[in-house]
């Protein structure tokens, strides 16, 4: 099959299922990955097995194996969540706010690692741990820092943050995009979500704050008296996250580009 054959078939295929939009947007990373597999019957092969994973409701990231983010691609899997444009602002905030001042920091729930990789591909003095509860999320993660060769500067911890929260640290920079979903709002979501994307990186157990609670006391035991804490919030809880910090440090709140209350910085 020609290029223009597999895109008319991928548009009949597609149109009873997803807008022209989405199927413009699909077929740009189906074309992209057709184009690189020289032998005709891989391709075939291929081609009908990503267009019945996409049908299926399989996250177009999924499928090839990675996402955009910032200036950078990453590797991700089902292990680590599909990165989001939100969490692409978090960086631009963190970077707006800090030069490239030598300074150590530590990503709690990294997932693919996308986050400290883009901040220290941005800020070449700067050193960061990354943590996460799945072993399978470090995987990839590692595989992101070696493709951006930042195995010198970016080290990985496996670890259950929610036990370890109280120990004694003295980072400069903190930043975490924790779980923030509560289980009753899994039916509110797009089904591609909860049957394809990791829920240990999703959702609380029922607190909505745990992790923000555990956050306070790694920054409260943090010895560091200019650290700074970036945290991505629920929109619908980001005041009350705010309102947690500031009972001991400065707080506050600030919106994503779509204007919901989103990120929460806080200073000593």
């Amino acid at each position: 099959m020609t290029i223009q054959e597999y895109k008319v078939d991928f548009h009949e295929s597609c149109s009873p299922h997803f807008s022209n939009d989405e199927i413009q947007s699909f077929w740009q990373w189906f074309n992209e990955n057709l184009l690189i597999i020289t032998d005709p019957t891989k391709a075939k092969n291929e081609y009908k097995k990503w267009l019945t994973e996409l049908i299926s409701g399989k996250p177009i990231q999924y499928i090839f194996g990675y996402s955009f983010f910032h200036k950078y691609c990453f590797h991700v899997s089902s292990d680590t969540l599909i990165p989001r444009p939100e969490t692409e602002e978090l960086c631009e905030l963190i970077l707006k706010e800090n030069g490239n001042t030598s300074l150590i920091g530590i990503d709690i729930g990294t997932g693919s690692g996308c986050i400290p990789i883009t901040l220290l591909s941005e800020r070449s003095n700067w050193k960061f741990s990354a943590v996460d509860i799945s072993e399978g999320a470090l995987e990839i993660a590692n595989i992101n820092s070696k493709k951006y060769n930042l195995s010198d500067r970016l080290s990985f911890i496996h670890q259950n943050f929610l036990e370890n929260s109280k120990r004694t640290n003295n980072y400069d920079i903190i930043v975490s995009n924790p779980p923030y979903i509560h289980p009753k709002e899994r039916n509110n979501l797009e089904s591609r979500v909860t049957q394809f994307e990791p829920h240990i990186a999703l959702f609380v157990n029922q607190d909505i704050l745990e992790f923000y609670t555990a956050l306070f006391h790694f920054f409260e035991n943090n010895t560091n008296p200019n650290a700074q804490l970036w945290m991505e919030t629920h929109q619908d809880y980001c005041i009350d996250v705010m309102e947690l910090f500031n009972t001991k440090f400065r707080a506050k709140k600030i919106e994503d580009l779509s204007k919901n209350p989103r990120f929460v910085y806080v200073l000593k």
